[in-house]
């Protein structure tokens, strides 16, 4: 069989947005553009008569709504028209994009169509937008003066505010919603006939963590506040038989990372009461490096709330009824998910060893419908997920896999590269992964598990206030000797070991901490809590609750000590780091702090910078990009484990 290329990645289809109509079903399919290598083009796809079939081919179609079961209608701007977004309607039965609307502004997006026909749109605005026109020389500077500045993925957000606006096609009337307030920014809503529920605040200096509740009446557009800031982080919104509910914790036991439970509002009262105990997390968390498109976590379907959630490795489509929690199936990763009106529900994920495909379940009868990718994969060799279980730091059996070489024989021996994921509060599970999938067709035995914090095991698993550098790296040691003493093809000596985010902050933290591994690739990483807790977009609040703080005052010498920096005397291994220059969560200065302490204590090092790229470089950056990134790393292992 052919080994798995690092340029393969470009003929992969990346599945998800799938919305059922009826007894009609839409998705989204992103491929990367082989040609150019700088941008991903992204269509339409619907299954017509059993077979898959192309619905649009612009190119640019990443979201769209059903205006009815033959219909469907995105925002985009295909003529590239300045300052403009424009509204276009597509047929399921054929036939081009017909434009119904052209709006004042760049960046609309359809986010849901109302009962009286009324399109609800999104957009982010710039409160500076008429001072920055006036000022042909604005565009040279950067002005701050709010918090959060800036996001990942957004870039500079002060003075930027997410809106929501009521779009009239038949007068072509758009009415801003909130418009009395111009500082008042939306984050999630919810559609109930004609009342809008949505969570959001009104800020001029800092934002938020914990967004109010409010609702709005789409008719005479007045609304009310349900429940205030600061108390419920809230996940979902949803009215099950008249009845409002919210997927909600108030972090009173776990802080920040904590899983919702659900909740039941009471309007007499303004106060929400258990109505479900849940301990497990919300959505799917398996990760992949086949991922352009997100996650879509629940889904209202005659009267019951259905959502993913994480166990352990794997993901479970779930029920709430307003009363209890029903598990429906279970798959590796259900990513996207929907019901036609036969009560079958659609979905697209990956399978074991496999990348994403559309499936159908009904009646306990899982159905494949696509293929694709398959031509892309035909006669490589994609190596299986071989379980491994290991005692944890607690003493309980916890399981990793580990995927074995091309060509593997019995009597060789084999160089090794352990990977960690990024979260912590993520999960590696069995579905195909690109990048390690090419590491074991060039020889070598990729072996990687859910180590203490992980998601998927409840609350307690994954609580690591006060705990990064200490049950997750002796995990990490308990893993890597059961994979060793199970396979003695690996060779000890020649052991790599790279992650990404979390999983970066825990490559620096290895080679600060052990020897064994003779070659290091640190992605996106953490590694000095004293500076990122306030240069990381989120730093405020999840680095003071990953070191149990209020603020820095309160544990300074505890921050500096699990600190990957403070150990960089001691590191040996030969490290390549990997960075954005735009990335806001773990910026810039944490890989290259790192970086520079490795050289000054004369520790072989590496560094490769990638301009225009954030936080999800490895599974969403320029195609040019991941492919120099993959080959950065693999061309390190090479050097120094072969």
């Amino acid at each position: 069989m052919d080994a798995i290329k690092i340029e393969d990645f470009l003929h992969y289809a990346n599945l998800g947005k799938l919305k059922a109509k009826g007894q009609n079903l839409v998705w989204v399919k992103g491929l990367p553009d082989a040609s150019k290598k700088d941008k991903y083009l992204y269509t339409l796809e619907t299954l017509q008569d059993g077979q898959v079939s192309p619905l649009s081919s612009f190119g640019q179609e990443r979201d769209f709504v059903f205006l009815d079961e033959n219909t469907v209608c995105f925002a985009g701007n295909r003529t590239k028209e300045k300052d403009k977004t424009f509204i276009y309607q597509l047929s399921l039965k054929g036939g081009e994009a017909r434009e119904i609307a052209a709006l004042e502004g760049e960046d609309f997006a359809v986010e849901n169509v109302l009962a009286d026909g009324s399109l609800l749109l999104s957009r982010r605005v710039d409160l500076r937008e008429a001072e920055k026109k006036q000022d042909p020389d604005e565009k040279d500077y950067v002005v701050l003066d709010e918090f959060p500045a800036y996001f990942n993925g957004d870039g500079i957000i002060s003075k930027f505010r997410d809106r929501l606006f009521l779009f009239d096609p038949a007068k072509k009337e758009l009415t801003e919603l909130l418009k009395d307030d111009p500082y008042f920014n939306f984050d999630l809503h919810y559609v109930d006939g004609t009342d809008l529920y949505f969570t959001g605040d009104s800020y001029t200096q800092s934002k938020a963590r914990k967004s109010a509740l409010y609702q709005l009446d789409l008719n005479s557009l007045e609304y009310s506040q349900l429940l205030p800031k600061e108390e419920w982080s809230i996940f979902d919104i949803c009215v099950l038989k008249g009845q409002l509910y919210l997927v909600a914790t108030d972090e009173k036991r776990y802080g920040s990372e904590e899983n919702p439970q659900f909740y039941k509002y009471d309007p007499e009262f303004k106060t929400l009461s258990l109505a479900a105990a849940w301990e497990d997390c919300w959505g799917d968390c398996v990760d992949t490096d086949l991922c352009l498109l997100d996650v879509r976590t629940s889904r209202v379907f005659e009267d019951c709330l259905y959502f993913t959630t994480t166990k352990v490795d794997h993901t479970v489509l779930e029920c709430f009824d307003g009363e209890k929690v029903t598990p429906v199936f279970e798959f590796p990763s259900i990513e996207f998910f929907d019901f036609t009106s036969d009560g079958t529900c659609w979905f697209t994920g990956p399978n074991a060893n496999e990348t994403q495909q559309l499936y159908s379940y009904k009646d306990g009868q899982l159905t494949k419908h696509s293929s694709y990718n398959e031509d892309a994969l035909k006669g490589r060799y994609v190596a299986s997920a071989v379980q491994v279980d290991y005692q944890d730091y607690a003493g309980n059996t916890q399981h990793g896999w580990v995927l074995y070489p091309k060509d593997f024989a019995k009597k060789q021996k084999y160089p090794a590269i352990l990977d960690v994921h990024g979260g912590p509060k993520t999960v590696y599970g069995t579905p195909f992964f690109h990048e390690m999938q090419v590491w074991a067709s060039q020889g070598y035995f990729v072996f990687f598990a859910n180590i203490y914090g992980s998601d998927g095991q409840g609350n307690d698993y994954a609580n690591m206030r006060g705990h990064w550098g200490r049950e997750d790296y002796e995990d990490l040691l308990k893993f890597t000797d059961a994979v060793l003493a199970k396979i003695p093809q690996i060779d000890a000596g020649r052991l790599g070991i790279t992650g990404g985010s979390y999983g970066g902050y825990m490559t620096n933290w290895v080679i600060g901490h052990t020897d064994r591994f003779k070659a290091a690739a640190s992605q996106r990483s953490m590694s000095n809590w004293l500076s990122d807790a306030f240069m990381s977009d989120v730093g405020p609040w999840d680095d003071l609750y990953s070191i149990d703080a209020n603020n820095l005052d309160e544990k300074l010498d505890y921050a500096w000590q699990q600190s990957p920096l403070k150990y960089a005397k001691n590191v040996t291994t030969p490290t390549l780091f990997i960075h954005s220059l735009e990335d806001y969560r773990c910026p810039l200065p944490e890989g290259m702090q790192m970086f520079r302490a490795l050289l000054y204590y004369g520790v072989e090092s590496r560094m490769c910078l990638f301009k225009g790229e954030n936080h999800e470089l490895s599974r969403s950056g320029q195609p040019k990009h991941r492919i120099r990134r993959l080959k950065e790393i693999t061309a390190w292992f090479d050097q120094h484990l072969r």
